[in-house]
């Protein structure tokens, strides 16, 4: 008995010690927190659980909640203990744009096991290294002049989608595009691609594992022991317990591969024959810092410039081409300009012509603005106090808004979940004058924005004016609920039963 008690007493003692610490955190929390007198449930205050049961158990559902907490609470809300969310569109420029360079929240950076790309890097002075090394390869000089491979991809799209035509098949339009924006930006970081616009039924895309990688991203910021543990096992063993992480793995040995062969000089004579310049050879003997050219640093500068070549732009040419094709009447003054544009469907088209067409132009806007490039909430780091409103915002706590929130704001957007090119037609303007181009903010806005909007525009304006110039589709077991918002997992999703948008083709 007595040994029994002996040991038995540390083990009470340090349980005990345990529960006084939470229940002091839990006090500190609700009444001594910088944050405490700021509005929001208590729950939100105590703990990140709310947000797990949201993101992990109810899948990617809680930028839905935070909506449902603004109507509640206000403005600005309390969401988890050590983060506010803004719902103010008038507030986004100041947050992202008018404070300049900021640092980003650290505690995201876990969510798609790349913490060293340079959308995931936490303080600025970092960030400003690694996105001066990739501007002038995505500068707007540098994709005009990958307009030829850009125009050879889709010359290749456009002849798979006369294929389906002639089979009388029907064609999952989404996997087609997806194929596209892979092979495009696959081509354009490392000088080849996996010719996924050449694979049957377009049955294999880059957008799977990085969907796997969004879908898995709730559980590793919750959790970010999950997937260090799931890394050691082996393949075999990780594809039966969790075939998400598999995807995630698989890809990134793949990038790994890729980029350690360039540096061994196995891609010499691959990289000479191209007719452009490689992302990543570019990379490989620019001047930055030795560290910042570690092979695991670059493989996570691949997975994400990869990925925000692939999903991005593949969706919201997805969603504009459901938009054409269930609104007769926007597509048919779509193909009006077009034709009269492009007089010959077979003529080379160029980016800055298609620029100048202002219907063109409001289709692309409107894909981009109900495609929700970004689902989820951003936040930022300030070094000194913030005011909203009444409020002052202790320094260096984290401040999120939802570009969803923006887009889907029907005092900037009337009837904004409607595909309506016309609104972007002349200098459009809010109900309060102000230029309807302040709250387009689906590349983002300020230093932090989308690294890849010139690459995005091109193939969005290249892509649509040659599809719709040449065909007529028909919507296949397709409704509003295959593109429309469901699940947040980073990446926006629709339902997760959605067989995507499928289409029977015709000429135009």
């Amino acid at each position: 008995m007595a040994i029994s008690s002996i040991v038995n007493y540390p083990i009470t003692s340090l349980i005990v010690a345990y529960f006084v610490y939470l229940l002091g955190l839990v006090v500190y929390r609700l009444y001594f927190h910088p944050l405490a007198k700021f509005p929001g449930p208590k729950y939100a205050a105590i703990s990140r659980w709310h947000e797990f049961y949201y993101e992990v158990v109810k899948k990617g559902q809680f930028t839905f909640k935070i909506q449902e907490l603004h109507k509640q609470y206000g403005p600005i809300v309390r969401i988890v203990p050590d983060e506010l969310h803004i719902q103010d569109s008038q507030f986004y420029e100041t947050l992202y744009t008018k404070a300049g360079r900021v640092d980003k929240y650290d505690w995201m950076a876990g969510r798609f096991g790349c913490n060293t790309s340079v959308f995931t890097t936490g303080p600025d002075e970092l960030h400003r290294i690694r996105r001066g090394a990739l501007n002038p390869l995505f500068s707007r000089a540098r994709i005009v002049d990958l307009q030829t491979i850009i125009r050879l991809k889709i010359k290749l799209l456009v002849d798979r989608i006369a294929e389906f035509q002639r089979e009388n098949k029907v064609l999952p339009l989404n996997r087609a595009f997806m194929a596209l924006t892979g092979d495009v930006v696959m081509q354009y970081c490392f000088s080849m691609s996996y010719d996924h616009l050449k694979g049957a039924n377009f049955e294999k895309t880059m957008h799977e594992p990085f969907m796997a990688a969004s879908i898995s991203g709730h559980l590793s910021l919750q959790c970010p022991w999950v997937p260090k543990l799931l890394f050691l096992l082996p393949e075999s063993i990780l594809v039966k317990i969790e075939p998400l992480y598999a995807l995630v793995f698989r890809m990134q040995a793949d990038f790994r591969r890729q980029i350690t062969a360039m540096k061994q000089g196995k891609m010499n004579d691959l990289i000479a024959k191209s007719s452009h310049p490689t992302v990543f050879q570019e990379l490989i003997s620019s001047n930055l810092p030795e560290a910042e050219k570690e092979t695991r640093r670059l493989q996570d500068e691949a997975q994400l410039v990869v990925a925000a070549g692939v999903t991005t732009t593949g969706w919201a040419l997805s969603v504009a081409a459901f938009h054409l094709t269930s609104n007769p009447a926007v597509l048919k003054k779509l193909r009006a300009e077009l034709e009269q544009a492009i007089p010959d469907p077979a003529a080379p088209l160029s980016w800055l012509e298609l620029e100048k067409l202002p219907y063109l132009t409001g289709c692309v806007h409107e894909a981009v603005r109900l495609s929700d490039a970004v689902s989820t909430r951003n936040p930022r780091l300030f070094s000194k106090p913030l005011t909203y409103k009444d409020w002052v915002i202790p320094p260096r706590t984290p401040v999120s808004m939802t570009i969803v929130d923006v887009h889907n704001d029907e005092d900037i957007f009337p009837s904004p979940h409607e595909f309506r090119p016309e609104r972007w037609i002349g200098t459009p303007k809010t109900k309060d004058g102000s230029s309807l181009e302040r709250y387009f903010v689906g590349f983002g806005k300020g230093s932090r924005s989308c690294l890849g909007i010139n690459l995005a525009h091109a193939e969005l304006y290249l892509t649509l004016a040659a599809v719709f110039r040449t065909f007529t589709f028909e919507l296949y077991e397709t409704d509003i609920s295959d593109v429309a918002l469901a699940h947040d997992f980073f990446l926006p999703s629709p339902k997760l039963d959605s067989k995507g948008v499928r289409v029977k083709v015709s000429k135009a």
